[in-house]
């Protein structure tokens, strides 16, 4: 009769089984639910690097995932001067990055976890190939109508200039009512568009500025 050694058995059969490894969350990130009027943090990895953003100075370096946490070793900055809670949030940022924050990743929503704290991202379209827009964008949507009547962001490239309708969407750009926004875009040719729709896509690459304005 054969004996079987079940206490060995077990710890050969874990000792074969490994664990996936995270994966790298490669692409464009941005907060989930960032303060009312605080630009959302945000940040894109791509070929072994992080470039991270607050709404103050951009955060570069190098990145690695080790053990299902994200390290990017010692990040460098640029080196605007950062005011109050643009500090404050500056400095939390810098610091959750560079604590090597584990990693849940289930390939739709990406969650940092320092301590006790999560910081929620939301993955953002590519931006490769697109040109380059500056525009402002009005705390308060108007009237317009498509195919049926709806209500339209207001934009203009310059403060002097007026409002005009813009009748799309702007993707991964979602206002808040009663606030104002300066952003960088990302506008892309659509080919073949419908008859109804614009030949144009836009898609934010970033929120520059935006502002609290109080109901006339």
């Amino acid at each position: 009769m054969k004996k079987i050694y079940w206490g060995m058995l077990a710890v050969s059969l874990l000792a074969g089984c490994s664990s996936v490894p995270t994966p790298m969350p490669e692409g464009r990130w941005q907060e989930s639910q960032p303060s009312v009027g605080k630009t959302p943090i945000s940040f894109e990895i791509k070929d072994g690097r992080i470039s991270a953003y607050a709404g103050c100075n951009r955060m570069m370096g190098g990145v690695a995932m080790n053990g299902g946490q994200l390290d990017s070793g010692q990040l460098v900055t640029t080196l605007m001067l950062c005011h109050g809670d643009d500090q404050v949030r500056e400095d939390a940022l810098k610091n959750l990055l560079e604590s090597k924050p584990r990693v849940d990743y289930d390939g739709k929503i990406l969650v940092l976890k320092q301590g006790n704290k999560e910081y929620r991202f939301d993955p953002q379209p590519s931006l490769e190939g697109g040109k380059t827009r500056l525009i402002y964008v009005s705390a308060e949507k108007a009237p317009c109508t498509g195919v049926a009547p709806m209500e339209c962001l207001q934009i203009r490239d310059e403060k002097s200039e007026p409002w005009t309708l813009h009748y799309g969407d702007i993707e991964g750009f979602n206002p808040e009512p009663g606030i104002a926004y300066r952003l960088r875009i990302k506008e892309f040719d659509v080919p073949n568009p419908p008859a109804d729709g614009s030949d144009k896509r836009w898609v934010l690459d970033m929120i520059i500025e935006q502002e609290v304005v109080s109901p006339r």
